[in-house]
């Protein structure tokens, strides 16, 4: 047999490592609407998580610790499926090599830590400094730039706010553009105004660049969201006509809220990059009406009183927004939409026996210390395999001391068997508000 050279062998084993990486918790762009199709049918009532700008620091420098703790706490919570709004990787100034490194180790912390958790992306301008980047991340995440998706009464509509300079328009950077990704009918503007006639219960949004600045509110020289406002404008009024639920973004390394009309939109971008000022602002309300803070009062002798420095320039930090890292869990229940923020190290899962794929007895103690009931679908033991079965019960210590069984009980949700000797048992816990419940899992023998 004629032997083929070593070039076309190396690249052939990149390719099926691309392939092999990408598939498990990451549903690439192209295979969304079958993937909704099949598992959102019917629903009514579901979750999804929302985070966002995950990348180091600076070049060369890893992906940070705290997104281990989100995707760790995602797979504790289980949801039916996670939105990351970009910025998974440094992009800019990296070589292609470096750029495929940062892209598989996210892979790799995504399988690792929320490996059950079904995972859509959006691009955000760190996947898109140049074209053979940008391309790159197509081949992880799906051809499609821009695309949409039917999941049980909801629709989603994921855009493409940081397309590749090399496409962009002398002046536009980040924005509302009409350009065409190379894999659709239309171009994203007349394409997202079709989409949005899609009748649902609910429509939610998703992209990398916020509508609302909380940084830069009235543009100006060097706007940190949308470069323009007319162009924001095009966008913000054609989502309010249609009546969208919510818009979930990133690229402004905090929490900001803003609510127009009947319509909320999320900047959640405080998921392992750089924060960008302090933690708080100034105390009060933010009138929304630009960098006239009067009805803001601050304190210089407290948190910097509210004002950045070290991304280009001095900024004074709005009240409302929150420089924190965070997520954000949605809960759609029929007519009715939740959203919660949520803190790192707020859910915490300690095995204290077991565990092991030996032991037939396994213990975890789940703590919840967040001020709300917290339901956990994703809480797994490794346990011997036993075709008999499990059994498992929960149980609280009282603030008198005693132990008692907890009032909701745990549930087995799923065992999968992953030899004739082991098998994962995931189990589902409803752990009161600021409280921790410790769950046993013996096996039938």
């Amino acid at each position: 047999m004629k032997r083929l050279p070593k070039v076309i062998l190396i690249a052939g084993l990149v390719i099926a490592l691309l392939s092999a990486v990408a598939s498990a918790g990451i549903i690439k762009s192209d295979d969304v609407a079958k993937w909704a199709a099949k598992y959102g049918i019917g629903k009514k009532s579901f979750s999804f998580i929302v985070f966002g700008d995950n990348r180091g620091t600076s070049p060369g420098r890893p992906l940070p610790d705290v997104l281990n703790v989100i995707l760790r706490e995602i797979g504790y919570i289980h949801p039916d499926f996670a939105i990351n709004t970009g910025d998974i990787e440094v992009g800019y100034t990296d070589t292609i090599a470096k750029a495929k490194a940062e892209l598989t180790e996210f892979i790799r912390r995504v399988n690792k830590y929320a490996g059950d958790v079904n995972m859509l992306l959006v691009p955000g301008n760190h996947e898109a400094p140049n074209a053979q980047i940008a391309q790159l991340y197509r081949k992880f995440f799906g051809k499609k730039l821009y695309y949409n998706f039917m999941y049980g009464n909801a629709h989603f509509i994921m855009l493409d706010t940081t397309f590749p300079r090399k496409w962009l328009k002398k002046g536009q950077k980040y924005g509302f553009y009409n350009l065409n990704d190379g894999y659709h009918k239309l171009p994203m503007v007349d394409w997202t105004k079709k989409v949005l006639k899609v009748k649902a219960a609910h429509t939610f949004v998703a992209q990398h660049v916020p509508l609302f600045s909380a940084l830069t509110p009235n543009f100006g020289k060097h706007p940190k969201s949308f470069t323009s406002r007319k162009n924001r404008d095009e966008e913000l009024y054609l989502l309010l006509r249609h009546k969208v639920d919510a818009v979930f973004a990133g690229h402004e390394h905090v929490f900001y809220a803003r609510v127009v009309g009947n319509t909320k939109f999320f900047t959640i971008g405080g998921g392992g990059a750089p924060l960008y000022g302090p933690t708080t602002g100034g105390y009060g309300i933010n009138t929304g009406k630009g960098p006239n803070y009067k009805g803001v009062t601050s304190c210089s002798e407290f948190d910097h009183g509210g004002w950045a420095a070290g991304y280009h320039y001095n900024l004074h930090f709005p009240a409302g927004a929150l420089s924190i890292f965070s997520y954000m869990l949605v809960k759609v229940n029929g007519n009715k939409v939740s959203y919660e923020l949520l803190v790192p190290h707020s859910i915490e899962v300690d095995y204290t026996a077991g565990n092991n794929g030996i032991s037939a007895e396994s213990r975890a103690i789940v703590a919840n210390r967040t001020a709300y009931p917290r339901t956990l679908r994703g809480i797994e033991f490794l346990m011997p395999y036993s075709a008999k079965g499990y059994t498992v019960k929960g149980t609280v210590i009282t603030w008198g001391g005693k132990v008692k069984p907890a009032k909701k009980q745990p549930q087995i949700l799923e065992v999968r068997k992953l030899d004739n000797y082991k098998a994962v048992v995931r189990v589902g816990i409803v752990v009161p508000a600021a409280f921790s419940v410790e769950i046993t899992l013996k096996t039938k023998l």
